[in-house]
């Protein structure tokens, strides 16, 4: 008897946790996936979980990883920001203008590293304020948040080659290094920021009434504004976050190329945080962030494998390219039969 009593509890427990951190049928299959990722080139390449290899990950996935969160928020509501990478890159040029053209060369380095602390708080007010831009247009005046942010990515990357003439900014002081390619208690510092950003959006859409405000939108924006929830207000906060967000990100990678351009990642960045969206699930009204943690790490076990499989071939990147579309399409496939297994029910 004290045995089942004591297996009931266990299971009631497991399922508690299991609805606290938000661990669904779709975190199970991405974490299948990564296993078997994981298991194949660790058997296949003798380097890949050697500690460089993953010291190598966790220095790189943080700016794909944040600018991911700042197209996951905006998602929730059934929207949707183009202007992420935009936003990221404009970020990273005013504040490396402020560095390069503003900032005396002759200071001090105790001096130099409070400035370069002001230009990343410049560089997060500059997402902040695109953000209001975006808000401005969703929540006021009422435009499509495709056709919105859209617009906004065309005028912030408009405005970022104007003030750049096209060129790269570089010549940053070292002191703006440390936080793109130093590490803290062996952990890389981009990769701690990724993980205090990913618990502060946990936070946020999950564990204040903000969050349930979003995703209750997201699900009946109707039902929402009847119910008392400001929907402008809202979308005008989603916004603004999303913009800091993608601000963090162009702070990243100015810290770790030390430049800064308007046309980094602009091909590639935002189909990726998409794509990652659609593999960890994230629909109007409801989505996990752990999800898209697990997603960002095989996206980028995937990258890292197959760069160091097809090292020397030609076309590694078009074989890089390719595996994402595969495993993109192989969860849909398998969603859809376990979609159907499940309403046969």
């Amino acid at each position: 008897m004290n045995s089942k009593m004591s297996l009931s509890n266990t299971g009631k427990g497991f399922n508690a946790l299991k609805k606290y951190f938000q661990v669904d049928g779709q975190t199970l299959l991405l974490l299948g996936v990564f296993a078997v990722l994981v298991i194949f080139f660790g058997v296949t390449e003798d380097n890949f979980l050697s500690n460089r290899s993953i010291s190598t990950m966790a220095f790189q996935l943080p700016e794909i990883g944040i600018l991911t969160l700042a197209m996951m928020i905006p998602t929730l509501t059934g929207g949707i920001n183009l202007s992420i990478n935009a936003t990221s890159n404009l970020s990273a040029v005013l504040a490396g203008l402020f560095l390069v053209k503003i900032v005396p060369k002759d200071v001090s380095p105790e001096q130099m590293g409070l400035f370069v602390i002001l230009a990343l708080f410049i560089a997060l007010v500059v997402g902040a304020i695109t953000g209001v831009v975006n808000g401005l247009l969703v929540g006021y005046v009422g435009v499509p948040p495709i056709l919105a942010t859209l617009a906004t990515m065309t005028f912030f990357t408009g405005i970022s080659t104007g003030l750049t003439k096209g060129a790269t900014v570089t010549g940053f002081p070292d002191q703006l290094s440390v936080i793109g390619s130093q590490s803290f208690l062996g952990i890389p510092i981009p990769f701690i920021v990724f993980l205090c950003v990913t618990l502060l959006t946990y936070i946020l859409l999950f564990q204040t009434p903000f969050g349930f405000q979003v995703r209750m939108m997201g699900t009946n924006p109707i039902a929402s504004n009847f119910s008392g929830i400001n929907n402008k207000a809202v979308l005008m906060k989603i916004y603004i976050i999303s913009g800091i967000f993608a601000s963090v990100t162009g702070v990243l990678t100015m810290s770790r190329t030390m430049s800064a351009a308007y046309e980094y990642g602009a091909t590639t960045f935002v189909m990726l945080t998409i794509l990652i969206c659609v593999l960890a699930n994230i629909i109007p009204g409801f989505g996990s962030v752990l999800n898209i943690f697990i997603a960002i790490v095989i996206l980028q076990v995937l990258s890292t494998g197959f760069h160091m499989f097809l090292m020397g071939m030609r076309g590694s990147s078009f074989f890089k390219d390719f595996s994402w579309g595969i495993l993109m399409i192989f969860i849909f496939v398998l969603n859809y039969f376990l979609h159907d297994r499940k309403m046969q029910r």
